[in-house]
């Protein structure tokens, strides 16, 4: 087959780790590791999966009593990383609730959602590695906080990729790059 696509090499076993930080096209971003630290870590992540979607505008014109489709357009385009966490910490809390973290104490629906950077890195044990560098996206809830008594307490949460725009921000190296990648960038070689 052309191109070598079937191949065991191209299987893939492995979790994925989600960071973000609250500043758009954050400096540490272009290198894995730096970025990949604690301070922006979003926890241990459950479930994950990346959604692009896509709305397409269809056209049809109509002749002799039947309509036929003669044309069809990408109307809007998003991309959505939905993840489950199980570290129920204040810092997750606040992001699911949307609200200020203070003392230990969320206030509830306080803050706007937070615009910022994310990397959704993905270490395989079998195949290849993943990073996908976001420069611009939020975080916010998209679901319930599960409280079955049963099992562990899980919240879904989910980053959705913003177009990342001209004067997003002040450094003139990053501007460029993702000026180049609005919607980021996904790294297939190993790290």
């Amino acid at each position: 087959m052309a191109g070598g696509t079937i191949s065991t090499d191209n299987l893939t076993l492995g979790g994925a780790q989600l960071f973000f930080h609250t500043t758009i096209a954050h400096a540490d971003l272009l290198t894995a590791t730096s970025f990949a630290d604690d301070a922006n870590s979003l926890g241990n992540i459950i479930t994950s999966g990346i959604t692009p979607e896509v709305t397409y505008i269809e056209h049809t014109t109509s002749r002799k009593g039947k309509s036929v489709k003669d044309k069809v357009a990408a109307g809007m385009s998003t991309i959505r990383i939905n993840f489950t966490f199980d570290e129920i910490n204040s810092t997750n809390l606040g992001r699911f609730f949307m609200g200020a973290v203070s003392a230990g104490k969320v206030n509830v629906f306080s803050s706007t959602l937070d615009e910022g950077s994310a990397m959704l890195l993905v270490d395989t044990d079998i195949g290849r590695d993943m990073v996908y560098r976001i420069p611009k996206c939020t975080v916010r809830p998209d679901g319930e906080l599960s409280l079955t008594p049963d099992t562990w307490h899980s919240a879904p949460l989910v980053i959705e990729v913003l177009e990342y725009q001209n004067g997003d921000t002040t450094n003139g190296t990053n501007n460029a790059t993702w000026l180049a990648f609005p919607f980021g960038r996904v790294d297939v070689s190993n790290l």
